[in-house]
């Protein structure tokens, strides 16, 4: 409902800013990506622990940092939000890029959060790194009863020099 209520403000926003609210060229395109990334708010929520690391996962081999975004907790979305805009809704990089992703590790933690441990290979067109990398991602169920939906509060990467890292993850050195 809340969401809801984001999208109804922002399309009433977006009306009053043009002169013709039914034409589709007089919109801001600043309106236009807003309303776009709340739909795949709604759209793309998570019913189980996992896929929300799944979902986030494809978005990585996708580039889509709007998918990327949207499996986020509203505390790291507030906190990513303006680096996802800096790059255009695109994250990564031509090469290397992520593949074989693997889950091998679940963790049930306090509070009913879960903690996956991936691990993924780096590859080019004619190359593959021998040492996999690895990310923990936590996630928590919205504690909202109105949605319900899990998201990740916490994406904790060990740093691999060749590896593009998308705006909500923290970036470790052993």
């Amino acid at each position: 409902m809340f969401r809801f209520s984001i999208v109804l403000l922002l399309l009433y926003s977006c009306w009053l800013s043009g002169s013709n609210a039914y034409a589709e060229s007089e919109i801001p395109q600043k309106c236009k990506q807003a309303t776009m990334v709340d739909s795949f708010l709604s759209g793309l929520q998570a019913e189980v622990p996992k896929q929300a690391v799944e979902l986030w996962i494809l978005g990585v081999k996708n580039r889509s940092g709007a998918v990327q975004f949207a499996t986020l907790s509203p505390t790291l979305q507030k906190k990513t939000k303006d680096q996802f805009e800096k790059k255009g809704w695109g994250t990564g990089q031509s090469s290397p890029w992520v593949d074989n992703v693997c889950f091998v590790k679940e963790e049930k933690m306090d509070n009913g959060k879960v903690r996956y441990t991936i691990e993924y290979d780096l590859i080019t067109s004619n190359w593959k790194w021998n040492k996999k990398g690895q990310k923990m991602i936590t996630v928590e169920k919205n504690p909202n009863q109105l949605f319900g939906h899990w998201y990740i509060t916490e994406i904790t990467t060990l740093y691999n020099e060749w590896e593009a890292f998308t705006p909500a993850e923290t970036v470790i050195q052993r």
